[in-house]
């Protein structure tokens, strides 16, 4: 019988055998960091050098879009913002290409971020938001040469995780649950639609999980969702981090992001308006995301309830939503 392999686990001592085409220290040791999209293992050498090893998932990233990465951490790291950057082989090349059973794999090496992620208060918040704001300035009519393949825009946010998530909220909790997040779906975009918004280059996953600091600087890493996009939805995703995984800190430290962000560069109101929209985006991004990658995620937290939830969620963010008023009350008047 013939086995199909969705995502194989390569063993570090076959990474740390590819270290031999990079310059470094000695001999070098590899573990395996973590798994998730991608997988990630740590380096170190005989000077306690450190770095990074990403292994893109296969059909994930193609090297087009990998290459629209590198070219953009190395525009930044040559206008001096703190990421973990690219580092060349001793071909001058940065991509290796790796043979894994489920297709070809790229694997990219980058330097280390030192330090730990920071904790969420209102000082670091507004470092937080000043890095992202000095970001998007230092990006400002920055395009890359490589194709990304995707942009940050409505058909990636929202009507390509839409097509994912519609079907299985139709099997668990029905028809009308259907109807309502189309709905939101549909009404999202027309708000975001109305609006003259920036785009440009974007982290596309800019919160406190993706950033270490050190001696009270931070650092950014995981440009893996990066893309030219709306700037609105790269500001919001902090702002999400902060409603779903800091609720009680929520108002201080979103006021805290914007000070820091604003120091740096300024905000149109369409874009201020856009924030709340971009919140939406985000939930059902992540959620088709996470449904069409069960590799990663599993499929036991699908259920009744968590999509409940989530239609909850979206409902909360569009209060005063008028079409969704007029379907519930013909919900009530019709049961």
């Amino acid at each position: 019988m013939h086995i199909n392999v969705k995502h194989s686990l390569i063993d570090p001592e076959t990474i740390k055998q590819m270290m031999a085409d990079y310059d470094m220290e000695g001999d070098c040791h590899c573990d395996f960091l973590a798994r998730g999209l991608n997988d990630t293992y740590y380096i170190t050498d005989d000077k306690d050098h450190q770095y990074i090893f990403r292994v893109y998932r296969s059909g994930w990233r193609d090297k087009q879009a990998i290459s629209f990465e590198l070219d953009s951490l190395l525009h930044l790291y040559e206008q001096d913002f703190r990421i973990s950057y690219p580092i060349k082989k001793r071909d001058g090349l940065f991509l290796n290409e790796i043979e894994a059973p489920e297709g070809l794999r790229y694997g990219v090496l980058f330097s280390y971020s030192a330090g730990v992620r920071p904790l969420i208060n209102v000082d670091n918040s507004e470092e937080i938001g000043a890095a992202l704001g000095r970001m998007h300035e230092l990006t400002s009519g920055f395009f890359p040469i490589h194709e990304r393949g995707f942009q940050l825009d409505t058909t990636h946010l929202l009507d390509e995780p839409a097509a994912v998530i519609s079907p299985v909220i139709e099997r668990y909790i029905g028809h009308e649950a259907v109807e309502v997040f189309q709905t939101v779906v549909e009404n999202t975009k027309a708000d975001l639609w109305e609006l003259d918004l920036e785009k440009g280059f974007c982290h596309g996953d800019f919160h406190n999980h993706n950033m270490h600091i050190h001696d009270g600087k931070l650092e950014v890493f995981d440009f893996d969702c990066c893309a030219i996009g709306y700037r609105g939805y790269d500001i919001a995703v902090s702002w999400w981090n902060l409603k779903n995984n800091y609720r009680n800190m929520e108002e201080e430290c979103w006021d805290a992001f914007l000070k820091g962000y604003l120091a740096e560069r300024d905000l149109s109101g369409a874009e201020m308006k856009s924030l709340p929209l971009f919140i939406t985006a985000r939930r059902i991004w992540l959620m088709g995301t996470m449904i069409a990658n069960d590799d990663v995620w599993g499929t036991n937290w699908i259920n009744e309830q968590t999509l409940k939830l989530f239609i909850g969620q979206l409902r909360t963010d569009r209060l005063g939503d008028e079409n969704l008023r007029e379907m519930d009350d013909y919900t009530r008047i019709n049961g």
